[in-house]
């Protein structure tokens, strides 16, 4: 869970880029984003309208969805494409890397600091970087384990 000094200057940083683009500051748009800081580790759409749902905050998944693409422009989301699947979301404080198991989709988060700050200095002819995001994809303990124990 996120501290409340953090969570209010991510409020005013929001409040800002909406200012910023001439856009409506919503109700919706804030409690949106209070259950995205609340949201521990990675998050995608349905999980985050769950959270929505459960806390009686009924916005349509259209308005969520809208919502987050907003907050990954304002750089307080990160939009994470691990795989084919659907995209998944972080707040977008540390520059961290994944390790992402191919076959249960589980996601843990390592400090690879010395690549991680290679990597976010590097400059590219024609491109500028605005995060990092380093994944090494194989297999869970749990999913090896059962591998194993199936005889694969």
């Amino acid at each position: 869970m996120s501290e409340p000094n953090s969570e209010r200057k991510q409020i005013e940083r929001f409040t800002s880029f909406l200012i910023s683009k001439n856009l409506r500051k919503t109700p919706e748009r804030y409690e949106i984003l209070r259950c995205a800081i609340e949201c521990e580790g990675h998050f995608d759409i349905e999980r985050l309208h769950r959270e929505l749902e459960k806390k009686g905050y009924h916005v349509s998944r259209a308005t969520v969805y809208n919502t987050i693409e907003l907050l990954c422009s304002s750089g307080i989301i990160r939009k994470l494409l691990f795989d084919t699947h659907q995209a998944r979301y972080e707040l977008a404080e540390l520059t961290h890397s994944h390790l992402v198991c191919t076959q249960c989709g589980e996601i843990t988060e390592i400090s690879l600091d010395e690549i991680d700050a290679r990597l976010a200095t590097m400059s590219f002819k024609s491109f500028t970087p605005a995060y990092v995001s380093t994944c090494i994809y194989g297999l869970c303990d749990n999913c090896k384990n059962k591998e194993m124990n199936n005889g694969l």
